[in-house]
C-alpha cells in the first residue's frame, strides 16, 4: 500500500488507540489521575511551543530558505522538536509519548533514526554510502562533454535513414 493509504488508515486508527489506551492507564492509576496526566501532557505541550515554537519555526523557515525541499525532514532544526510540541498538545497518551520522544534531546536522535528508516526502507547507512559518490558543484563549475561515441551513433542512424 502507498504510504498516502497508511497515513489515511493511521489517522482513522489513531482516535481508537487513543481512546483504548486512556481506557488502559485509567484502569491502571484511575480516571481522576489519567485525566490530570492528560490535561499535563498538554499543557507542557502549549508551554514548549510558546517558549520555543517561534525560535524553531524562524530555524525550520531558515533551512527550508537555504536547503530548499530538502530542509523538510526530521533532522532539520527545530523541525523535531516542534511536532513534537504539536503531538504533545494534542490530547492523548499515544500522541504524548511520541511528542515526548521528540522534545527531549536524548530520545529525538533515536526516535528520529527510527522514523527515518521507517519512512525510507533505504537505510542510513546505504544512503551515506551513496552520498559519497556523488560530487555536487555549483553551474560555473562544469561544462558539457559531448560523448563522441554516442555522437558517431548517432551520425550513422541518420545515414543509415537517408539511403
Amino acid at each position: 500500500m502507498s504510504l498516502v493509504k497508511w497515513g489515511f488508515i493511521g489517522l482513522i486508527a489513531l482516535p481508537a488507540a487513543e481512546i483504548l489506551a486512556f481506557l488502559l492507564v485509567a484502569g491502571l492509576i484511575g480516571w481522576f489521575p489519567a485525566v490530570v496526566a492528560l490535561v499535563a501532557i498538554s499543557a507542557w505541550g502549549i508551554i514548549l511551543l510558546r517558549r520555543s515554537g517561534r525560535r524553531d519555526l524562524d530555524r525550520f523557515i531558515e533551512a527550508l530558505r537555504t536547503e530548499g525541499l530538502a530542509a523538510l525532514h526530521l533532522g532539520s532544526p527545530g523541525a523535531a522538536s516542534m511536532l513534537g510540541a504539536v503531538l504533545l498538545v494534542v490530547p492523548g497518551f499515544i500522541t504524548g509519548a511520541l511528542g515526548g520522544a521528540l522534545v527531549l534531546p536524548g530520545l529525538r536522535r533515536w526516535a528520529t533514526a527510527a522514523l527515518a528508516k521507517i519512512a525510507n526502507p533505504m537505510t542510513l547507512e546505504r544512503r551515506q554510502r551513496r552520498s559519497d559518490h556523488v560530487i555536487d558543484l555549483e553551474p560555473g563549475e562544469w561544462h558539457h562533454v559531448p560523448d563522441k561515441k554516442s555522437a558517431r551513433r548517432r551520425k550513422r542512424e541518420r545515414e543509415t535513414r537517408v539511403e
